[in-house]
């Protein structure tokens, strides 16, 4: 069983204490990123509250997760392919052929 971790973080100017099994390095650096997403939405929109400026963050972590789950699912898609296509080519003795050509 993982070590739960206790770290205290700042988020917004509001220090909460979260509990996980991730280390401690870990859960600071993703305060950090959402510290830099929040100050980041607080330059560009100055009249902004704190909660608009979380909730807007919290859109745009969102946003870069489904992109990258978007991303991932299509290399899968090509990944399953290609293997498909080399176990054919294997079943069907392509590719020992050749090998055995080359090294002939």
């Amino acid at each position: 069983m993982a070590q739960q971790n206790r770290v205290k973080v700042e988020i917004l100017n509001q220090v909460y204490t979260i509990n996980g099994d991730a280390s401690p390095e870990y859960i600071l650096q993703l305060a950090d990123y959402i510290n830099t997403k929040i100050r980041e939405l607080n330059m560009s929109s100055a009249s902004s509250s704190p909660m608009q400026a979380a909730i807007l963050a919290a859109l745009n972590i969102a946003d870069e997760y489904f992109q990258l789950k978007k991303i991932q699912n299509s290399y899968e898609g090509v990944l399953e392919k290609k293997t498909s296509a080399i176990i054919s080519m294997l079943d069907d003795g392509l590719i020992g052929d050749t090998f055995s050509r080359i090294n002939a």
